[in-house]
């Protein structure tokens, strides 16, 4: 709630916005609660986990079907209330859905894959809202992945630092980092599975650039805590937060939301990042 609060006083982001995201991650966390998975077998080995092998392939990652259709349903049940051109797109989603134009099973199966070119095509078909079938298959899926990681968690040393640029859950890529302790120890939160992991605080998370010359980074004014690390290798960004000076916690798929100002800026400068939002968009 202090997060949102503090989301809430940013001019650039809409209320409408901020609702959904609060009510979304209200469902989410009602719904891991509910959720029920078991790993499968075949995951990766000690040995090629240390040579930077995921312990489970993310389109290999189970969830909880009933679960899952519960929340997709509550989540389209919202984005129709919210009216206007989201409402209107949400209810034309859910005629193609009822034609059997596309299943839930099928948005889930993409979002396992990273079937990036399924979620443009969507985008194009629902120009008025191009984000709305990526926010609502990762929405439904996130209480699912985070049990799955919390379950492929007991696999992995939390405190030994993963050098690779990927997930040591799934393989996919880092959302943002934070840095956290006396020591200054750098974290990253997986952008899939939402799993948190330590990983080297000088080097480019995604190219593993560690050649100082290549590696900067700058702040916003009037955005305390927040840092943009960028890779001049591979021109890529990945943004920080080291609230070690301030009487604030850091909850990662917020402060993605909330250092929105800072990509902004990185994109203006011509860097990127691999991956969508915390949220889908």
């Amino acid at each position: 709630e202090r997060k949102l609060k503090a989301l809430r006083a940013k001019n650039y982001i809409p209320d409408s916005l901020l609702e959904i995201v609060a009510r979304t991650a209200a469902m989410q966390a009602d719904a891991r609660a509910r959720v029920s998975v078991a790993l499968p077998e075949g995951l990766a080995t000690p040995d090629a986990h240390v040579q930077g092998a995921p312990l489970l392939a993310r389109d290999a990652f189970p969830y909880d079907r009933a679960v899952t259709a519960q929340l997709f349903g509550r989540l389209l049940a919202m984005l129709h209330a919210a009216g206007g051109s989201l409402g209107m797109s949400a209810d034309a989603f859910k005629a193609r859905l009822e034609a059997g134009e596309v299943t839930l099973e099928a948005l889930c199966d993409a979002m396992l894959r990273d079937d990036e070119a399924f979620f443009e095509a969507w985008a194009g078909k629902m120009p008025e809202a191009p984000s709305l079938v990526r926010f609502l298959a990762l929405g439904s899926l996130v209480p699912s992945l985070e049990a799955v990681a919390s379950l492929l968690a007991l696999n992995h040393d939390p405190e030994s630092v993963w050098q690779h640029g990927h997930c040591p859950l799934c393989g996919s890529a880092p959302l943002i980092s934070r840095i956290a302790g006396k020591e200054g120890a750098r974290y990253s939160t997986c952008s899939f599975c939402r799993h948190e992991y330590r990983t080297a605080r000088l080097q480019c998370p995604f190219c593993l650039e560690t050649a100082a010359e290549k590696l900067e980074y700058f702040t916003a004014d009037g955005e305390p805590g927040y840092q943009v690390h960028v890779c001049r290798s591979c021109d890529s960004y990945i943004k920080l937060a080291d609230f070690r000076e301030y009487d604030r916690e850091s909850i990662p798929v917020l402060d993605d939301l909330e250092s929105l100002a800072l990509d902004i800026l990185a994109r203006q400068q011509g860097f990127s990042r691999p991956t969508a939002s915390a949220w889908g968009f």
